[in-house]
């Protein structure tokens, strides 16, 4: 075993004089157990878990939604120069939509 190896072993590692001599305490977990006994905790109603829940789990797609929305509103009328009028026409969607994957 080399000088380095000694340094670097922590003094109550595998093997140490403590494990040895039966010594060992095991390690306490009082913030588990605390927790865990303590029945002091709030309880929400099932109908607020249930919301909370779809809500969480909708965020994204309704900021993905709304980003979108944003997204074609810059591009059709900041960026594209067009009415914004037009904007949420069904048809002009379509129209560029036919225009893009049209047959040549």
């Amino acid at each position: 075993m080399s000088m380095a190896d000694e340094i670097d072993r922590p003094a109550g590692g595998i093997g140490s004089q403590a494990e040895k001599s039966g010594t060992v305490r095991p390690k306490k977990r009082a913030g588990r157990a605390k927790a865990e006994g303590s029945s002091d905790k709030k309880q929400r109603p099932k109908g607020l878990k249930v919301l909370l829940w779809i809500m969480r789990k909708s965020i994204v797609p309704l900021i993905m939604l709304i980003m979108l929305i944003a997204g074609l509103y810059i591009g059709y009328v900041v960026v594209g120069n067009g009415p914004e009028s037009d904007v949420f026409s069904w048809s002009t969607w379509k129209h560029l939509y036919d225009l893009v994957f049209a047959e040549s």
